[in-house]
């Protein structure tokens, strides 16, 4: 089968991370798959040799000054070059291949990163487009069961839940569980959604306790400059580290004790499921979606409310009180679960199986 994965770029986000694990896994099975990206980037995420990459520019300042117009056309003179049996968007690159395909009587498949909610709710004319570009796409994917419950069935057609998959280099990692707690790693966008400041608030009841134990959020955002103020104004200018992006987050998981999660809301977080197949202890709020599904609170890792910055911080000092052998056994549940529910080889298998029936109807 002919594939077209579509993508902004290759870098820097959970659903690029997902396209090159799926369609390198696809393009291993003996698919001829293809992956078309706006602009390329010098930190892509690793990809197998197999896929063929095709790109409208060679760096995204370059994109920026094509015209819609222009990205259209040259969407469009690709997809009639190489004639897919089937195309597949992400994020920005499902509404492009949404408009660029128009009359070309390809299949499609569009793919949900958030809960449905977002996309349903999203103004403006990308919210509209995205908006057409979900109804009318031959199947839409979601990543976990909490969001094909959300999702509006009667404008979505064919609805398929399917989980992102963890890299086998997340899987094959050896977490270095210390003695004691003393590091915490977060990663992810410094953006409203993953609310930060959560953190902040709860580490200025923990360091009364444990002043030695410090956080490192590693990612690049907009609140950049009002985090690192707060983190100012509360006095924790050397136990929370704004570390910037990071291509090793799999090491750094690895070299942690604690990872946290403090979003209001995801679609299905790459970081915590990367960081619980490390096998390291997890916390999460118990935001919509995904986070409810992945951990067994207790077992393989911790829930917190939303937005409880008390719960937070008693979750942290109840495992820096842990013996060691606890927050071991916990990491390795957590990797199991991610060895039965999320492997590469899983997750390629059930896209296959879609693609095949989008194809046959």
């Amino acid at each position: 089968m002919k594939i077209l994965f579509v993508s902004g770029n290759l870098c820097d986000g959970g659903a690029q991370r997902v396209i090159a694990v799926v369609a390198s896994a696809l393009a291993e099975k003996g698919h001829d798959v293809h992956l078309l990206l706006y602009s390329r980037n010098e930190k892509e995420y690793p990809i197998s040799k197999l896929v063929q990459i095709e790109s409208l520019a060679n760096n995204y300042n370059e994109y920026t000054k094509l015209s819609s117009l222009e990205r259209v056309f040259r969407i469009r003179k690709i997809i009639g070059l190489l004639k897919p049996d089937i195309g597949i968007g992400f994020l920005e690159g499902g509404y492009g291949l949404y408009i660029s395909s128009m009359g070309l009587g390809l299949p499609k498949i569009a793919s949900a990163r958030i809960k449905p909610d977002v996309i349903m709710k999203a103004k403006g004319l990308r919210g509209k487009i995205d908006r057409l570009w979900f109804s009318h796409a031959d199947a839409v994917v979601l990543q976990n069961e909490e969001q094909a419950e959300q999702a509006p069935t009667k404008l979505w057609r064919n609805c398929t839940v399917i989980p992102n998959p963890a890299s086998p280099k997340a899987l094959q990692a050896k977490p270095c569980i210390h003695d004691a707690v003393k590091r915490i790693v977060m990663v992810g966008r410094l953006a409203d959604q993953k609310n930060y400041e959560m953190i902040i608030d709860a580490m200025k009841i923990v360091h009364r306790e444990y002043p030695d134990v410090v956080v490192d959020i590693f990612g690049k955002g907009n609140k950049e400059k009002a985090l690192k103020e707060k983190i100012k104004v509360a006095g924790l200018s050397n136990t929370i580290n704004l570390r910037g992006w990071t291509q090793n987050a799999i090491e750094e998981y690895a070299d942690s004790d604690l990872y946290i999660l403090t979003s209001d809301y995801e679609g299905m977080p790459n970081s915590l499921l990367e960081a619980m197949a490390v096998g390291i202890p997890c916390i999460s709020t118990s935001c919509e979606t995904g986070p409810k599904e992945m951990i067994d609170n207790g077992i393989n890792g911790f829930l917190v409310p939303v937005k409880d910055v008390n719960a937070l911080a008693t979750c942290i000092t109840d495992i820096i009180k842990m013996p060691k052998h606890i927050r071991e056994s916990i990491g390795w549940n957590a990797k199991n679960t991610v060895k039965a529910k999320y492997t590469e080889q899983i997750i390629a298998n059930k896209w296959e199986e879609l693609l095949f029936s989008v194809v046959r109807r």
